[in-house]
């Protein structure tokens, strides 16, 4: 009796249906498993990653810069604010047959990395006849956490644990293969302007250095359309929520070892800049953060204080794209035209500037 029910339950529509639907997919829920388990096996191994986006695309192309161009003339080290504010063509415009490059890239780098990628420079003999270091006050706070971007610059490797389990390490596993066999747009107004990777680093490479951050006055046909409306804005107060630059000892100590490596130099080819902030974020005032800044930094690498660079401290929030330190693509022109004067003045640049 059993039998015959169990038999009459078989000939029915949907446990047919359901067998079938078995021999259809359970091969493929098997393999999709065995896949993903394989991959979350070697992501777990691996205890690495290939790519943190945007950041580390700057980083790992300024670094390949550093190792395959000559020694310059003049080279930029510093954070972002150096990266999308000095914009080296306007330079080599201005001081024609001089040879400048920037090798900045972001303030998670700091003086360490900074350190590290000059002693890179170093050790192949290419390490520029005079230097400029880029430092805006945004990374005086330093976290210790940013301390993986100078281990990775020296090791050429984050390490990273692997938290994820199955199957999240095994998708993040694929994930990372498929970024390096597919295209795949930047985020943001990033992807809108440059498209992809290679589109973003090509740039940098044309640019000597420099990019351009896309987050704002990308609308504006030219420099001189620019200009004209300058007039019309005026600095701002900075916002009540804003906070005061003030060095930290995490910072201070990453200082220090930049300081060993410029012992590596002569000294009296190196200066210094702090980049402009923007008006709506200069809490605390210029005098703190910019000129008494400038001078603890100078003295904390060894540096005369003549060769703290005269710059722009506070600039007009029309300048800046998305960042409270980034100028946008025509704003680092006008600031690169402001620095240029003083490369001249100093003799730094020109025909006039020392060997």
């Amino acid at each position: 009796m059993q039998n015959r029910t169990i038999q009459a339950i078989g000939k029915w529509p949907l446990t047919h249906a359901l067998q079938l639907v078995a021999r259809k997919f359970v091969p493929v829920v098997a393999l999709t498993a065995l896949i993903l388990g394989v991959a979350n096996f070697i992501y777990q191994q691996g205890n690495y990653q290939w790519s943190r986006g945007i950041e580390t695309y700057i980083v790992l192309e300024q670094i390949r810069r550093s190792e395959r161009l000559p020694a310059s003339d003049l080279a930029f080290l510093g954070d972002s604010s150096c990266l999308f504010g000095v914009h080296v063509p306007t330079l080599l415009r201005t001081f024609p047959g001089s040879d400048v490059e920037s090798f900045c890239t972001i303030g998670f780098v700091g003086p360490d990395g900074y350190a590290a990628m000059l002693d890179k420079m170093i050790a192949r003999g290419r390490q520029p006849k005079k230097l400029i270091l880029v430092f805006n006050p945004i990374q005086f706070q330093r976290d210790p956490r940013w301390n993986e971007w100078p281990t990775f610059i020296r090791t050429d490797r984050f390490e990273v644990p692997s938290s994820l389990t199955f199957p999240a390490g095994g998708l993040e596993y694929i994930r990372l293969l498929m970024e390096r066999a597919v295209y795949t747009p930047l985020p943001g107004a990033y992807g809108i302007y440059y498209g992809g990777k290679d589109q973003f680093l090509s740039t940098i490479w044309r640019e000597h250095g420099s990019a351009i951050e896309p987050n704002r006055m990308l609308d504006i046909p030219s420099l001189e359309a620019f200009k004209a409306t300058l007039p019309a804005h005026v600095l701002l107060k900075p916002l009540p929520a804003s906070k005061p630059f003030v060095m930290n000892a995490e910072f201070e100590k990453a200082l220090d070892s930049l300081s060993i490596t410029l012992s590596k130099l002569d000294r009296t080819k190196v200066y210094l800049v702090i980049s402009p902030v923007n008006s709506v974020n200069a809490q605390g005032g210029p005098q703190s953060f910019h000129a008494e800044a400038g001078q603890r930094i100078a003295a904390r690498l060894g540096l005369d204080q003549s060769q703290f660079l005269d710059t722009p401290d506070v600039m007009l929030d029309i300048l800046y794209a998305h960042y409270p330190s980034h100028l946008h693509r025509w704003a680092r022109m006008i600031y690169t035209e402001q620095l240029a004067k003083t490369l001249a003045d100093r003799r730094i640049l020109g025909k006039s500037a020392g060997d």
